[in-house]
């Protein structure tokens, strides 16, 4: 008995131990839980670049709809990049290269380099803006030639070749109109773009949005309207040929052609009709033949005798010698 009791005791007392643990841990208050927040790492700052928003290639003007601002980290931005922090920057700088071209291709958000564009009066512009396998050719002009100043950088226009009577035959023994009707002209070049006029190649890219602002903020004034001693003209290879022979010839007229034209023809060899004086008026044609009729006597009788104008006279037989 006394045994047992003894186990009875020990196990009463590792239960009691067990229950004052038991409760001692569930009174412990949890221990404090550490929250670690991720900080996100500092972003690279970055500034809106200028960029072509699609390929352009040279003879590409650039415009507004040809321009995209793309973000660039700001370690890969180089001084001759154009950048922009604001609105109005951007559209200050959009001005500024507004009717420039490209030296060389550019790809789709590639971003646009002050050495990379050629602006109208840079030199080598005019290069830049011909189009693949033509050639730029200059004639002389006159206000005359050029349409008293009508014809400007980027219209089309056809070139004429005429003769003058300088350049035409000498009069022929006893028809003095021959030095006219030697004259014709002849359409030799059609549907040309001009590059240039005394070398200025001002016009041929659009305006940019503060010249049509300040044209329109200013109809009233008239621009004082120049004459031209040469322009120069985008052709074909085969048509520099042409008018380098042409214009040692002759004199050559230039005739602007419409803007709104449907179709736009292609410039390219052609072979025209010559027009020549009479042609364009009936002033040198000779009249028609009239008969001449006469009357002859011959004692009582008569009788009508019908002669050409145009017959040489016969000459007259001599008179015999008198005995």
């Amino acid at each position: 008995m006394k045994t047992r009791s003894l186990i009875l005791l020990a196990s009463a007392i590792a239960l009691a131990a067990g229950a004052a643990l038991v409760g001692r841990a569930l009174m412990r208050p949890p221990p404090p839980v550490t929250i670690v927040k991720q900080v996100e790492a500092p972003r690279a700052p970055v500034r809106m670049v200028l960029s072509a928003a699609g390929p352009l290639v040279p003879g590409d003007f650039v415009a507004g709809r040809t321009l995209a601002w793309r973000e660039l980290p700001a370690g890969e931005i180089r001084a001759e990049h154009y950048t922009a922090d604001t609105d109005e920057e951007r559209r200050k700088v959009e001005r500024t290269v507004a009717g420039s071209t490209p030296r060389r291709a550019l790809q789709d958000g590639q971003p646009l380099t002050r050495d990379g564009l050629v602006f109208s009066g840079d030199h080598g512009f005019v290069a830049s803006v011909l189009k693949p396998d033509m050639r730029a050719v200059s004639i002389p002009a006159s206000a005359v030639t050029s349409n008293s100043g009508l014809v400007s950088a980027g219209d089309r226009v056809d070139v004429i070749l005429h003769l003058e009577r300088d350049t035409s035959q000498p009069p022929l023994p006893g028809q003095p109109d021959t030095s006219f009707t030697a004259l014709a002209s002849q359409t030799i070049v059609r549907n040309v773009r001009v590059l240039a006029l005394n070398g200025n190649p001002a016009g041929i890219a659009p305006a940019s949005n503060a010249a049509v602002d300040a044209t329109a903020s200013d109809k009233k004034a008239t621009p004082p309207r120049n004459y031209y001693e040469s322009l120069t003209l985008e052709v074909t290879p085969r048509d520099s040929e042409r008018l380098a022979l042409a214009r040692e010839v002759g004199l050559l007229q230039l005739a602007l052609r419409s803007a709104q034209a449907d179709t736009v023809e292609q410039p390219h060899d052609v072979v025209t009709a010559v027009t020549r004086v009479n042609d364009a008026t009936d002033i040198f044609n000779k009249p028609p033949r009239q008969p001449v009729v006469v009357q002859t006597f011959k004692g009582e009788q008569q009788k009508a005798q019908t002669f050409d104008k145009a017959a040489p006279q016969a000459a007259s037989a001599p008179q015999p010698a008198a005995p």
